[in-house]
């Protein structure tokens, strides 16, 4: 890499007229267009949606942010064709958001009917349900 130069992120390139950043990844020898962005970070992230929806974990750039099991739940509901249009109309992080918080009420709720002393098991789909969580900020928008 040269000097001066910011380090390479996979799926994204510079854009010289605009200045933005570009992201796109290659399925099936094609390469699909995934937005443009003002940060190549953002182009980077873009990026790792589309491969970890594609099983991709080994060419990730943020493999800490983006592979976890949550967003793995969350992008096996749905097709890697609405993945990639969530992601090129920029609502994949409020999608994602709201899935979360889905599951932190459904979570709640089946706590509530547990602690009550009803005989329903709560699961969530990572496990059985065991104590209520404050709420947290993600992406700016607050869940739970």
């Amino acid at each position: 890499m040269a000097r001066g130069q910011p380090p390479r992120v996979r799926g994204a390139v510079l854009l010289k007229k605009s200045g933005r950043w570009a992201a796109q990844i290659c399925v099936n020898r094609r390469v699909l267009w995934l937005g443009s962005y003002a940060m190549q970070a953002d182009a980077g992230v873009a990026y790792d949606r589309a491969s970890l929806k594609l099983g991709r974990y080994t060419s990730l750039n943020f493999p800490s942010t983006i592979n976890t099991l949550q967003e793995k739940r969350f992008q096996s509901k749905v097709s890697f064709e609405t993945i990639v249009s969530m992601i090129r109309l920029k609502t994949y992080s409020y999608e994602y958001v709201t899935f979360l918080s889905n599951e932190a009420i459904v979570g709640s709720e089946c706590l509530a009917d547990v602690k009550s002393g009803q005989q329903s098991v709560a699961y969530t789909g990572s496990g059985v349900v065991s104590e209520v969580r404050e709420p947290v900020m993600l992406f700016g928008v607050r869940i739970g």
